[in-house]
């Protein structure tokens, strides 16, 4: 038997229209989940994008608070006006005044600090253009690195004032207990209760700034607040040196003072005992926070945490701030890589003596970083010369100009 698969006209026109059926669900049901799909990828990337926004513009407000100590260490800071607070920022030397009339006026105040006469040429001219300045990853390193190190200066500060009321406190008590006699011995130690709790009580907290929202971790409380005070000046004083160049640490002042011990793990028998991986963070044999925690460890060993607890309150505290670096840091990632600064050439020439040569580039590497040496040419007074080889004759009027000096600096606006 022979089965006929030809289809009809009838059957032609009922699979066409079962077809059409079909693509009209498909379409129904289909377009709009790719409809969604392609809209939640857009508002995923929007929303990625906002994300990194709010950290760029969070990480400014910050960072506003250390705004003004930038620009006075590098010069830049206005002397006879307060800086300006609020969305306006600090004012800078070139926001009230030409560069031209700013510059001459900074350098007419170097050249006298330096001790050199005034009777001096000076040029200024604006260069070709604008330069375009990297901002590296280490520089914004620096600029958190900065960050941190006014936090810890701020808490140095604060906690000798603590130090210093509780000290007084404690001579009081003794004085006190000098005084009265035995029959009051307990009255005294009620006193010396009470005195010990203002003193806590009076305990401010350690802020960085004026920020509601940002703060850097402060020093463990269980740690003894005299050590504290040490542990303090030890930091700051490191982060400055680190900020200098000063140091040879290769991977920054926190990262050289841990370093973590791993353990693997362990199978058991049969899954029995079995151990995971773990990894812990230690202080360094040779680190300096552990030198100044065995330094002093008998002296405060009458005051509560044993030096085990103390070196595991130090290795918290340091994971805390390298964690909230690398957050700030990240927050910082949105910022431009570049930016520009105006030149301007500043063209000199002067008498003087080789000592206050000296002090005038002194002067200008540390009070007025946004200049630069480009050129320097010096000769020989021959008035001078003479008048040393004559020995007497005019040598007064010679004295403190024996060098010409031509210079050319480099004046970056930001």
């Amino acid at each position: 038997m022979e089965l006929d698969l030809q289809l009809t006209p009838r059957s032609r026109v009922l699979l066409g229209i079962l077809g059409a059926v079909l693509l009209l669900l498909i379409a129904v049901r289909g377009v709009p989940t790719i409809y969604h799909l392609f809209v939640n990828q857009g508002a995923k990337v929007k929303q990625e994008q906002l994300i990194k926004t709010e950290n760029l513009v969070h990480a400014a407000e910050v960072l506003k608070p250390i705004e003004p100590e930038i620009y006075k260490a590098t010069g830049l800071a206005q002397e006879d006006q307060p800086a300006q607070t609020g969305a306006q920022g600090a004012a800078t030397l070139f926001d009230t005044e030409l560069p031209e009339t700013v510059i001459r006026a900074r350098v007419d105040a170097l050249i006298k600090r330096a001790g050199i006469q005034q009777n001096y040429q000076l040029l200024t001219k604006p260069g070709s253009g604008k330069q375009t300045q990297k901002l590296t990853i280490q520089n914004r390193e620096r600029l958190v690195l900065y960050l941190y190190f006014k936090h810890i200066e701020t808490e140095e500060t604060e906690l000798a004032e603590i130090a210093e009321q509780a000290a007084e406190a404690e001579t009081f008590d003794m004085l006190m207990d000098a005084w009265l006699s035995e029959d009051t011995e307990s009255e005294t130690d009620e006193k010396m209760d009470e005195t010990d709790a203002a003193v806590s009580d009076a305990e401010p907290p350690i802020e960085v700034s004026e920020s509601a929202e940002w703060r850097f971790a402060s020093l463990p409380e269980t740690i003894p607040i005299r050590l504290r005070v040490q542990l303090a000046a030890y930091l700051k004083n490191m982060v400055m040196q680190q900020l200098r160049g000063a140091t040879d640490f290769r991977q920054g002042f926190f990262e050289a003072q841990i370093h973590k011990v791993k353990t693997a793990a362990t199978p058991g028998i049969f899954g029995i005992g079995a151990k995971p991986a773990t990894v812990e963070i230690q202080l360094r044999r040779k680190s300096g926070l552990l030198d100044l925690l065995t330094q002093t460890e008998d002296e405060y060993a009458q005051e509560g945490p044993t030096p085990g607890e103390l070196q595991a309150a130090l290795v918290e505290y340091i994971g805390e701030i390298q964690s909230q670096t690398a957050i700030l840091l990240e927050q910082l990632a949105l910022a431009p890589s570049t930016y520009e600064t105006r030149l301007y050439t500043v063209e000199m020439k002067f008498k003087t003596d080789l000592e206050k040569l000296v002090n005038l580039n002194h002067l200008i590497e540390t009070n007025a970083k946004w200049l630069t040496v480009r050129d320097l040419r010096i000769s020989a007074n021959k008035q001078a010369s003479r008048s040393e080889s004559q020995r007497g004759r005019n040598r007064e009027g010679a004295e403190g100009s024996d060098l010409n000096v031509e210079i050319l600096l480099l004046a970056q606006i930001f």
